[in-house]
């Protein structure tokens, strides 16, 4: 254990930022890579079967919230084939794999998970964009409003969904 962790929740955290590394820097390039890790995720995750409905219905949930603020004009993303490329739902699912794991922490903790939601997201986004991987046309100061607002909101709602999921299907599903 390392700082209350144990070992399996730093490879699911070291997973994900290996996930966000590959998708920032690599992009599209990388999907084999990414989904070969989301692959060892759902392998080796106990209850893989509770975890993957709920890892994609929360993956589709944020996905759905970044599509928004891309067509808003929020987001640009220059390599995508559509409105946004396909690493940006697998990124997605990347880190809505860490909400019972590694961050499962901030279950329930709603106000906590608001404020660093609002303090993460902005600092992901504009990490994201100062190597490329998306433009923030908006001035800054408004970028920064309406990343930390959206955040704010966005992080607690999906440990909610996650945790709410996660309660029924493990009442529901006898396997």
């Amino acid at each position: 254990m390392l700082l209350g962790l144990t070992w399996k929740l730093w490879i699911n955290l070291m997973g994900f930022n290996l996930i966000w590394a590959l998708s920032i820097f690599i992009g599209n390039d990388a999907l084999l890579w990414i989904a070969v890790l989301l692959l060892l995720h759902f392998v080796f995750v106990a209850k893989s079967w509770i975890e993957l409905p709920i890892v994609l219905v929360v993956a589709l949930v944020g996905y759905s919230v970044d599509y928004i603020l891309t067509i808003a004009g929020v987001f640009r993303f220059e390599q995508a084939q559509g409105i946004t490329p396909v690493w940006l739902f697998f990124l997605w699912i990347g880190f809505c794999s860490t909400l019972r794991y590694s961050l499962h922490f901030f279950s329930e903790k709603y106000r906590i998970a608001s404020i660093a939601g609002a303090i993460a997201g902005c600092v992901t986004y504009f990490s994201a964009a100062h190597f490329g991987a998306v433009e923030l046309p908006l001035a800054p100061v408004i970028s920064a409003a309406i990343l930390a607002g959206v955040w704010a909101l966005l992080f607690p709602a999906l440990l909610w969904i996650s945790h709410t999921m996660s309660q029924y299907l493990s009442k529901h599903i006898c396997l």
